[in-house]
């Protein structure tokens, strides 16, 4: 029995790390793409500014350039809260019950 709780620890142990593992990949994805983009931004927009003559769909291009970043950012805090554990309720009773149910499928 007691090798059965090692081995499960283990699991969730393993589980744990790779969720952390992808959260740095993650983050080191938005850092570069952030990197590019405050690089490049200049770039782009005035590319846009010499092919578009519509001045709202300018606009619209320079806001939606930042509001898909913020948007990201924040897809990005929500992945940090759930690799480190600071789970909503739901979800942490949510991975328990399909746990059991799983585990009870194989027996």
């Amino acid at each position: 029995m007691k090798l059965n709780d090692q081995n499960i620890a283990f699991k969730e142990a393993e589980k744990r790390v790779k969720r952390i593992k992808n959260f740095y990949n993650h983050l080191q994805i938005f850092v570069i793409m952030m990197l590019v983009l405050l690089l490049f931004s200049k770039s782009i927009i005035g590319f846009f500014e010499n092919h578009v003559d519509n001045i709202n769909s300018l606009a619209w291009i320079k806001a939606n350039i930042w509001i898909n970043a913020l948007l990201w950012f924040i897809g990005l805090v929500i992945h940090g809260f759930v690799a480190f554990r600071y789970k909503i309720g739901f979800i942490d009773k949510w991975e328990k019950s399909k746990l059991e149910e799983l585990m009870n499928k194989k027996h």
